[in-house]
């Protein structure tokens, strides 16, 4: 799960998947890194949060099955990224997607909704993941050939991603 909503969405994950307290704290020393690098080179992420979008366009374009999916994804990456909260803004237009996505009723809880954006977005296989991953890893060789002083930070992002989908696939 190389994306935003994987790193910035801990209190889901910890409970979907009961990671440790140890694992916990890790978790969150991890996104505490990863947010340092959204920070630090924000056009890095804007390039891949594009490169994302455009791989959930190209799955749905084919009628994939796994479409639905990459749309969770999508749809969590921009909730997680707008800081909605579906319990305060429950007509927010993301959350609405989100609900129908998943077929949950109005008035769904934001612990769910986000639930079930995870639950939908598993679909996609280890082979995606890891293709999208090596697209992303061309643009942060990108990133650092235009950018050589932000190239340390940009690269810890592959690095960081992986440490925590270690402790998630132990669950």
């Amino acid at each position: 799960m190389m994306f935003i909503a994987l790193i910035l969405a801990l209190p889901v994950i910890s409970l979907q998947h009961a990671v440790s307290p140890e694992e916990e704290v890790r978790m969150n020393d991890l996104a505490k890194a990863y947010r340092q690098i959204y920070e630090t080179a924000p056009e890095a992420f804007k390039l891949a949060d594009n490169i994302y979008e455009q791989i959930k366009d190209y799955e749905c374009a084919r009628n994939q099955e796994d479409c639905k999916a990459w749309q969770a994804w999508r749809l969590g990456d921009a909730i997680t990224l707008r800081q909605v909260n579906c319990d305060e803004t429950p007509e927010d237009e993301l959350c609405m997607k989100a609900r129908d996505l998943h077929g949950l009723p109005g008035g769904t809880s934001h612990q769910k909704i986000f639930s079930g954006l995870v639950d939908v977005a598993e679909v996609v296989t280890p082979t995606d993941i890891k293709y999208a991953s090596d697209v992303i890893d061309a643009a942060v060789s990108y990133v650092c050939y235009k950018q050589p002083e932000k190239c340390s930070i940009v690269r810890q992002m592959s690095v960081i991603v992986d440490q925590m989908e270690e402790i998630i696939k132990k669950h």
